[in-house]
């Protein structure tokens, strides 16, 4: 017989789950008005590590391929953990793309990803 215990553990654990389901669908993934300028948008997260400082200068170089034309906003994932939680970034570094209405279009972790990062680029500019 199941103790009274193990089931107010086990309601406990379905209450939590659903909860934080609930959570992170509820969660918008679109840009935060005061970002939105009508230009696409990136956003860098990142800390200082090896990784990062790899993906930094791609960043870079985005940022100067299509200056006047994309928004770059790079954000410490620590120090700015409010707006690294609004967006549910769990790996760094993390690039996000964000078209002129402030949707997200792709998420990029990986240096090997950052030509697709460009091509839909290219796609919304």
């Amino acid at each position: 017989m199941i103790s009274l215990v193990a089931v107010s553990i086990f309601a406990l654990i379905i209450i939590v789950v659903l909860w934080f389901t609930f959570d992170l669908l509820q969660r918008k993934k679109k840009l935060l008005p005061e970002f939105i300028n009508g230009k696409p948008t990136i956003m860098y997260f990142w800390v200082d590590n090896h990784r990062c400082r790899k993906m930094n200068s791609a960043v870079e170089k985005i940022k100067n391929e299509y200056s006047g034309s994309l928004k770059v906003l790079t954000f410490n994932a620590v120090k700015d953990y409010k707006t690294s939680e609004t967006y549910l970034v769990f790996n760094v570094p993390m690039i996000i793309l964000f078209d002129r209405e402030g949707n997200q279009v792709i998420r990029v972790t990986e240096p090997d990803e950052l030509p697709k990062l460009e091509k839909k680029i290219k796609e919304i500019i």
